[in-house]
């Protein structure tokens, strides 16, 4: 069998309005970003590229297949650690973080897997965020959708800590991410992001001027 899998992940930073913040609020430093794990290696089977205020880290290597009857371990986890410098102007702060996960799977009953990240960006903590796949269910989705929204309200921790006087304008964006699968016997089968079925990481920020509500 030629499997191929493919994991994207996007970190995407657009302002809604020119009112609200510039077309480019972000500089992103690519050339310096850290991506290294189990299931990644930069420039190897995950590259790391910008479009204005977005940042794409697209991987190769980053899934787990566990088809049935191949005689392949019950239980297997890869995981990445992604660290890209940024540069946010002082008078800016992130108000609102949508995380939202695409992916495919193929899943028997008796398997179970997950997607999990944890992320800070310039210091401050995003919620943790994972997608399960439970065990007792069987799965055949090429397309599946999860997101959740973080919303960092005026006079908040996060957001007296990003206006701040005197923050400093550089910092990282840093992402732990795992991916992990168990199945009962080898007759299971447990297969995430092959074939062209891609799971898609996307972090939506929108970007507001500070004192604006």
């Amino acid at each position: 069998m030629n499997l191929r899998t493919t994991w994207m992940m996007f970190l995407g930073v657009s302002a809604l309005t020119s009112a609200v913040a510039s077309a480019e609020s972000i500089e992103w430093d690519v050339e310096r970003a850290v991506i290294a794990g189990t299931g990644c290696q930069k420039d190897w089977d995950a590259f790391a590229s910008t479009n204005g205020n977005d940042l794409s880290v697209v991987f190769t290597n980053l899934g787990v297949d566990l088809p049935g009857n191949s005689g392949s371990p019950l239980a297997a986890r890869k995981n990445c650690t992604v660290r890209v410098p940024a540069e946010i102007s002082q008078g800016l702060y992130i108000g609102e973080l949508v995380q939202r996960v695409t992916y495919g799977v193929t899943k028997s009953a008796r398997a179970s897997g997950s997607v999990a990240t944890r992320s800070t960006f310039f210091g401050f903590n995003v919620s943790p965020y994972t997608v399960n796949l439970p065990y007792g269910s069987a799965i055949n989705n090429p397309l599946l959708v999860n997101s959740r929204t973080d919303e960092f309200l005026v006079n908040t921790t996060w957001y007296t800590g990003w206006c701040r006087a005197g923050r400093n304008p550089r910092g990282l964006y840093q992402a732990n991410l795992a991916i992990s699968g168990q199945r009962d016997s080898d007759r299971e089968n447990l297969i995430m992001f092959v074939d062209g079925l891609d799971l898609k990481f996307e972090v939506l920020a929108e970007i507001l001027h500070c004192g604006v509500r």
